[in-house]
């Protein structure tokens, strides 16, 4: 039986599964898992789950990614900006570029759709 086109999120084969602590914590020793397991051959557009220890880092969004939270919960402060809550349900989208940083008190899973480069950024 043919497997299809069609990715599964969580149930067809991973195709990439990285691990390493987050570099240069601000708090904590966070430490994070992000599974693979759909990428366009430009390498503009992939999706895959994500998990994370408890911390705290600075990260500068590299692409448009939404987030759906799985399990646990993260904040996520924007610099000079709000800061906003997010917990197992709940869902967001960071613009590419945003600078922000993101707290995760305890452990938190999401799954993350992200795209490089859209027409007309």
């Amino acid at each position: 039986m043919s497997e299809g086109k069609i990715t599964t999120i969580g149930k067809s084969e991973v195709l990439k599964h990285t691990s390493a602590p987050k570099v240069n914590p601000k708090t904590g020793e966070p430490h994070a898992n992000n599974w693979t397991y759909f990428e366009h051959s430009s390498g503009n557009f992939k999706a895959g789950i994500w998990d994370c220890t408890a911390g705290s880092w600075e990260h500068n969004h590299p692409k448009l990614e939404f987030c759906y939270i799985v399990e646990g919960s993260v904040k996520v402060v924007e610099k000079d900006g709000p800061t906003h809550e997010y917990k197992a349900g709940d869902s967001f989208v960071v613009p590419k570029g945003t600078p922000v940083t993101w707290i995760v008190e305890d452990y938190a899973k999401k799954i993350f759709v992200s795209a490089a480069n859209l027409e007309n950024e």
